[in-house]
């Protein structure tokens, strides 16, 4: 299924307490949903923070997730919100959903592309996303490079979130990864993630055979930095 060691499994638990700030993106993948026709996937699903507002939405999703931790939380939180009958869990990588078929929409949320250790694995998941989809069908993510202003403020430095957890980031490491440390009530986890300018992105999604219809600096449509830096959301066909 994967070789990379599973770095939700220890918080899983904490998870959705830890995002739970995090909501700007929500609205921006429920609206991606509007038109489609099929049953919208979202790969690395993790908890189902994206999952369930869709499935709360009116449409069917297809959740898929390499974490078993994760997807176990996102099949609570779904049946607790009374929406299981529309969310199919699946077990998945994003460069190898599992998954046959085509759909209209393909959403890969919250950073999960910074996972990915390099080109040739990026290129791998974007293609195995254009895989799914159908024709006129739409792909969006979103991503994150730091800006010097994250690096100076907060590089090796513990804060704490609102949710109570604790973070330290160690950006632009030697081997171009960038440690997130987590800690939240007795629970730790290091996120290894690997951060590439934006336009980087946006030629890769290009080699993966896809199209960029729209690239935005933030979800509120916000032109892209041109150092490169900061949040990209792309929409891809």
């Amino acid at each position: 299924m994967s070789d990379r060691p599973d770095e939700y499994a220890g918080i899983a638990d904490v998870y959705d307490a830890w995002c739970l700030e995090v909501e700007e993106d929500i609205p921006f993948y429920v609206g991606m949903a509007v038109g489609a026709k099929t049953r919208i996937v979202e790969l690395a699903a993790g908890s189902g923070r994206i999952s369930i507002p869709l499935a709360q939405a009116g449409w069917d999703v297809v959740a898929i997730d390499r974490s078993p931790a994760m997807l176990e939380r996102l099949a609570v939180a779904a049946a607790t919100a009374g929406v299981a009958g529309r969310i199919d869990v699946r077990l998945g990588d994003l460069r190898a959903p599992g998954l046959t078929g085509t759909y209209d929409r393909v959403l890969i949320p919250f950073r999960s592309l910074l996972h990915l250790r390099n080109d040739a694995e990026r290129i791998e998941a974007l293609s195995a996303a254009r895989a799914l989809l159908a024709p006129g069908g739409y792909l969006a993510f979103d991503v994150f490079a730091p800006t010097p202003a994250d690096i100076r403020a907060t590089q090796g430095v513990w804060y704490r979130r609102d949710s109570g957890a604790r973070e330290r980031a160690d950006w632009n490491r030697a081997d171009g990864t960038t440690l997130i440390e987590v800690e939240l009530r007795g629970r730790s986890t290091t996120l290894r993630l690997h951060p590439a300018p934006a336009a980087h992105w946006l030629d890769l999604v290009v080699q993966a055979g896809l199209e960029v219809i729209t690239a935005w600096g933030d979800f509120d449509g916000a032109p892209v930095r041109v150092d490169g830096a900061g949040d990209l959301v792309v929409v891809a066909a």
